[in-house]
This record gives C-alpha cells, sequence and structure tokens, in this order.
C-alpha cells in the first residue's frame, strides 16, 4: 500500500491526480522544514500543508474541478486553526504529525469539498494534521516524536483560502490554483 503522494497512475490514461491543501506560512514551512528532510520521504515531494481533499484521480476538465471548488469557497470566512500536539497514526499508518486542534472551519471544507466534488469522505473522523514523519518503524515511533517535540511549538495560523495541487512530470505536487474565501 502506497501512502501520501508517492502513488502513480500507472493506466496511461487521460486521468489527472488533484488534491486540495492549506500550505503552510514560509515562516512555519522553515521551522519543519529540517524535521520533514529527515523524517518524512515526500519531503522534496511536496511543502508543509494540511490535507483537506486526499489524493484523487478525476478524468473532470480542471475548469470544471475549480468550478466545483470555488462554489464552496465563495461560501465560507477566513477562520484560524492552532497546530499544537504531535500525534501519531500508529500501527494503522506509519505517520507522525504536528496536530491541528479541533476546529470546525477546517471540517466544514473538508464535508464541504467532498460533497462539491462527489468524492466519498475517505475518514469518519476526520484528523487534520502537517506531517512531520512517515514509515518510521513501529519500534522508532516513541523516539522520533521525542525528537520532533521540542522544535515544534504552539502555532495559530489564519487559513484564507486553499491550493488545487496535482504531480508534474517529475514527481513534485505543486500549486495550480488558489482558492481565496470570501472576505467577511
Amino acid at each position: 500500500m502506497a501512502f501520501g503522494y508517492q502513488t502513480y497512475n500507472l493506466r496511461g490514461d487521460n486521468t489527472n491526480r488533484y488534491a486540495v491543501v492549506v500550505l503552510l506560512p514560509d515562516s512555519l514551512d522553515r521551522i519543519i522544514a529540517p524535521l520533514r528532510e529527515r523524517y518524512d520521504p515526500d519531503y522534496s515531494i511536496i511543502g508543509a500543508h494540511i490535507t483537506v481533499v486526499f489524493p484523487f484521480e478525476s478524468q473532470r476538465p480542471i475548469e470544471e474541478i475549480s468550478q466545483r471548488i470555488r462554489t464552496i469557497t465563495d461560501e465560507l470566512n477566513p477562520f484560524h486553526v492552532e497546530l499544537t500536539s504531535i500525534g501519531d497514526f500508529y500501527p494503522e499508518i506509519p505517520v507522525i504529525f504536528w496536530g491541528v486542534k479541533k476546529n470546525p472551519g477546517i471540517d466544514e471544507l473538508y464535508k464541504g469539498l467532498y460533497t462539491g466534488l462527489d468524492l466519498a469522505l475517505p475518514h469518519k473522523q476526520f484528523c487534520p494534521h502537517v506531517t512531520v514523519a512517515r514509515e518510521i518503524s513501529a519500534h522508532r515511533v516513541v523516539l522520533v516524536k521525542e525528537a520532533v517535540v521540542p522544535y515544534l511549538p504552539d502555532e495559530k495560523i489564519s487559513v484564507g483560502g486553499i491550493d488545487l495541487v496535482s504531480p508534474t512530470a517529475s514527481g513534485n505536487w505543486v500549486s495550480i490554483r488558489t482558492f481565496n474565501f470570501r472576505k467577511s
């Protein structure tokens, strides 16, 4: 089973891959970058982010996908999220993360986008987070978490929009569209 953004379309058809994310501000990306570089094999594939819509495939034109996303974001006001404790998804998924405190704004965005894009919700309990480490063996989880904790302070960021990302030919995921929320 492939985790993260390193999965490939081997069918050779015209299906495109996308995800919807909240990119972290550069100041926080710089804080987390050394940790991700050391512990996350997807470090160079995509910048630090909170995934809102997990990677999906679609044969829909980009304009249709964009319009569906815009319909959702035009109804939302900016909101704040708090990055707090370090958590993990072990033993089910080998991921250590910087947790996002429960937030109605991001929950509404998650459900609205999945509905608007006609995608099945992948998780009943959405756990927004920023991945710090992945594919760490089960016996190293505690050691890696202890190494990460001192470097990730509690932070609060303003979320005023989201990015639609897609992989380039080289496999790096880049923003292809940014959708700002309506101004309150």
